[in-house]
């Protein structure tokens, strides 16, 4: 049985591997609703209620291929965590990375995954063409589209249009970063991030509930790694919310004593190393999640009352809130379209009743016009993402013509992408 990293989403069927193009076109005409799963890091049931599931990490690797000096075609499923070094042996990188870089490239720019930085947007925008393979099992080119229109709509795609199998992603010199992270008081932090947004190349933070404090990370660019990393201590810091937890069930008073205690604990980090290693850390504690994009201006307003609603209702939730900022750009399903937004994610531990907390705090966010993360968790069907997107409709015509049978869609993305 497939189950995704976040333990939320399951399937039964037999997982198939292609090894070649060929295999793949027959699995496709075979099933009645083949889905391509990637990492499995995404919580949203994108892959559950599929006919067939389908790897594609068996088939024949595709090289690096340099079309510029800023640009070169890729294997698009292949995980981030290995282009990265064999971009880095090029002495290239990726602009930009979220916080964990397990996933697929395909997976990743598929949902719009990002990371943060106020004039840096995420890694769908750096895809310049793709090469996808239809529900005909024809290998379509983006490049070949005079209109433009393919590409926009396949930089975000959720695999609906096709199976991503090669893309052209625009790329910088390989850079370093330094890394600098720090314990604040929320008011202080609440009162600096846009100007931290402005000033630092990325600023994000987290606020640790019943703290009443946020760690702040800051990375700008450097000219060579100097320092040492500490030791990766995030796993165990999550151990410790847990049982803070557990001692505020005693008293409430105990957990914030607890808490903070392990804000005194916590270590400022200042070190210098390549941009992909700073950028991403493991995640070995399992979560599900929850992620919108809001309006910059409504973000202050939106967190204080998530923090005040989580922390006055919602006792058993430990898990930090992330915040984080990306640049806009112009792809018909990025929740980045026509301009910058602030992200903040909540986080239940996986196997823990989710729902009751998503669905409290759900409405805060879409009171704004908050945008969800395609692959975390969120109750928007067709009517609502239609009133979000300003070329939503664009998006479900195109798909419509590209695959008239619906083969890419399962029962949750007929929700999202099909009006009754």
């Amino acid at each position: 049985m497939w189950s995704n990293w976040g333990e939320n989403q399951t399937n039964d069927s037999r997982i198939e591997q292609p090894t070649s193009l060929d295999a793949l076109r027959r699995i496709i005409s075979a099933e009645d609703s083949p889905r391509i799963v990637g990492a499995g890091h995404s919580f949203t049931p994108l892959v559950s209620d599929a006919s067939r599931i389908v790897s594609l990490r068996n088939l024949p690797d595709k090289p690096l291929q340099m079309v510029s000096e800023d640009a070169a075609w890729m294997n698009a499923n292949k995980r981030l965590e290995t282009l990265s070094p064999e971009l880095a042996d090029r002495d290239l990188a990726f602009r930009n990375l979220g916080d964990i870089n397990v996933q697929t490239l395909a997976g990743a720019v598929s949902t719009a995954t990002h990371g943060t930085g106020s004039e840096l947007p995420c890694l769908s925008a750096e895809l310049q063409n793709v090469k996808m393979m239809l529900a005909s099992g024809e290998v379509m080119n983006t490049a070949d589209d005079p209109t433009g229109e393919l590409i926009q709509a396949a930089r975000v795609s959720l695999g609906a249009l096709g199976i991503l199998l090669e893309a052209q992603v625009t790329l910088v010199p390989k850079y370093f970063l330094r890394r600098r992270v720090e314990m604040k008081p929320v008011a202080e932090t609440f009162a600096e991030m846009h100007d931290l947004w402005a000033t630092h190349r990325n600023f994000e933070f987290f606020y640790i509930p019943w703290s009443q404090k946020t760690l702040r990370i800051r990375h700008d660019l450097a000219r060579e790694p100097s320092g040492k990393a500490p030791m990766d201590l995030d796993n165990l810091a999550v151990y410790g919310l847990r049982f803070a937890r557990f001692l505020g069930r005693l008293h409430p008073s105990l957990r914030r004593q607890a808490m903070a205690l392990l804000a005194a604990l916590q270590s400022e980090e200042d070190y210098v190393e390549e941009s992909w290693r700073v950028l991403c850390s493991q995640r070995d504690v399992r979560f599900v999640e929850m992620e919108y994009h809001l309006p910059v201006d409504a973000a202050a307003d939106v967190l204080s009352e998530v923090i005040k609603r989580t922390e006055t209702r919602h006792p058993d939730v430990y898990f930090p809130i992330e915040v984080r900022k990306t640049a806009g750009d112009t792809a018909w399903l990025s929740p980045f379209q026509r301009g910058a937004r602030v992200s903040v994610a909540i986080h239940t531990a996986a196997r823990q009743n989710f729902s009751e907390y998503f669905k409290d705090i759900e409405p805060i966010f879409l009171a704004v016009g908050g945008r969800p993360h395609w692959g975390k968790m969120h109750s928007l069907a067709f009517s609502e993402l239609e009133r979000l997107y300003p070329d939503f409709c664009r998006f479900c015509t195109l798909r419509e013509k590209l695959d008239p049978a619906g083969k890419f869609l399962n029962g949750y993305l007929r929700k999202l992408l099909s009006d009754g």
